[in-house]
C-alpha cells in the first residue's frame, strides 16, 4: 500500500486562519432523534466491510483485510448472494478499493495500486466488467469518481486545486477546479500536505449534474456545478474548522489529539445529499476500536441544508437507495467486535 493511503486506514484501525465560511450545523433549522432498523444478514456473511453501496434492491460491502473484497445481499429477497472478487494483482481481482458508487451502469470503483476507475455488473458480481486506465498523471490520484462512460472526477495533489476531471479516452486532465479551505496565501503547506490533510469524500449525482464534497478532518462542505466539465462552478461553500496536524520528516501528515474528525462518508440520490458526521476528536469515542460518525446531515442540491439526524450509535459508512428516502448504514459491534448493517428513513 502507498504512502500516500497510509493516513486514511490509520484513522480505520498546526492550526491555518478560515476563510469566510459559515458555521455548518448552524444552518439547520431542523434537528431529530432517529431510529435505526436492523437489517438480518445471515450469519457470518458481513466480513469487514468500510465502504457501502446500494441498488434498489442490493447492498454491497466492501470490504478490507479479507481475501473478497465485496459481499452481496438482495434485501427485498432476504438473501445473501455471497462473496466474489478475490484480493490481488490479477485478472478480475483488486488491490485496493478506494471509492465504491453506484449509478445505472453498474458498480464503480477505483483502485490506485493498479491506477484503474473499474465497473461490475450487479448480475456478474465475480467479474470487472471494464477498466479506464489513469496513468499519464504523475500525481498520485487518491480518490476516483465516475462522472459518465468518457469523464470521471478525481481528487489528488493537483497544482493549487483539489480535483481534476478527466478524460478517460485520452486518459488527461481537461480541468482543475475546487477550493482548499486553507488561506490562499499560506505558502507554507504543499500541495501534497492540503491533499493528505483534507481526505476528502465525495458524491457525484448525474442526474443533478451536482458533486458534493467534504473533509474527514476539520469541518469543510463545497458543493459544485458540474455542467460543463472545462469549468466545474463552486455553487456553496461552508464549515470553519480546519485540519489540525503537522508535518513530518519524511513528508507525512501526523494529526494532532485535538484535530476534529468530521465528514465520514457522504452519498445521494436525485433529490438529496447526505453526510455522516462525527465533529469531534478522535478520543471522544466510547471506545477505542469505535471509529465514525453518529449524525447524519441532509442537504438538497443547491447545498441548501433540510435537517440533522441524531444516531444513537456510531456508524463507519453509509448509502442511500437510488428512488428512495432510506439509507443503509454499517457500523461495528463493541459487544462482539462483529459488523453490523441498518437503514433509516429520512423524510
Amino acid at each position: 500500500m502507498g504512502k500516500f493511503f497510509l493516513p486514511i486506514f490509520a484513522l480505520l484501525l498546526a492550526s491555518c486562519k478560515a476563510g469566510s465560511n459559515v458555521d455548518m450545523l448552524s444552518e439547520f433549522s431542523e434537528n431529530v432523534s432517529g431510529q435505526t432498523k436492523y437489517v438480518d444478514f445471515p450469519k457470518d456473511s458481513i466480513l469487514n466491510p468500510i465502504m457501502i453501496a446500494c441498488t434498489d434492491s442490493v447492498l454491497v460491502l466492501s470490504n478490507i483485510f479479507q481475501k473478497t473484497v465485496l459481499s452481496l445481499y438482495n434485501f427485498e429477497k432476504d438473501m445473501f448472494l455471497g462473496h466474489y472478487l478475490r484480493k490481488g494483482t490479477g485478472i478480475d481481482e483488486i488491490n485496493l478499493m478506494m471509492t465504491l458508487k453506484f449509478q445505472e451502469s453498474g458498480l464503480h470503483f477505483w483502485d490506485p495500486n493498479k491506477r484503474l476507475l473499474s465497473t461490475i455488473d450487479i448480475k456478474e458480481p465475480h467479474i470487472i466488467k471494464n477498466s479506464v486506465c489513469l496513468k499519464k498523471s504523475q500525481i498520485p490520484l487518491f480518490k476516483v469518481y465516475r462522472i459518465n462512460e468518457n469523464y470521471s472526477m478525481a481528487s489528488g495533489a493537483f497544482p493549487n486545486y483539489p480535483f481534476a476531471i478527466f478524460d478517460n479516452r485520452s486518459d488527461s486532465i481537461i480541468s482543475y477546479f475546487g477550493v482548499y479551505p486553507f488561506n490562499e496565501k499560506d505558502n507554507s503547506l504543499t500541495d501534497m500536505d492540503k491533499a493528505l490533510a483534507c481526505q476528502w469524500y465525495s458524491h457525484y449525482d448525474p442526474s443533478n449534474k451536482m458533486m458534493v464534497t467534504a473533509t474527514l478532518s476539520g469541518t469543510f462542505i463545497c458543493f459544485y456545478d458540474l455542467n460543463d466539465l472545462s469549468a466545474p462552478k463552486l455553487v456553496k461553500k461552508s464549515g470553519n474548522i480546519l485540519p489540525h496536524f503537522s508535518k513530518g520528516k519524511n513528508g507525512s501528515v501526523r494529526f494532532l489529539p485535538d484535530n476534529i474528525y468530521s465528514f465520514i462518508d457522504i452519498t445521494g440520490n436525485s433529490e438529496y445529499c447526505v453526510a455522516l458526521f462525527w465533529g469531534n476528536t478522535r478520543d471522544e469515542y466510547s471506545h477505542p476500536n469505535l471509529f465514525g460518525g453518529n449524525l447524519l446531515l441532509v442537504y438538497d442540491w443547491s447545498g441548501k441544508p433540510i435537517k440533522t439526524i441524531q444516531l444513537d450509535n456510531v456508524y463507519l459508512a453509509l448509502s442511500i437507495l437510488p428512488n428512495s428516502n432510506k439509507v443503509f448504514l454499517v457500523r461495528k459491534n463493541i459487544a462482539d467486535m462483529g459488523f453490523v448493517v441498518e437503514s433509516i428513513v429520512i423524510m
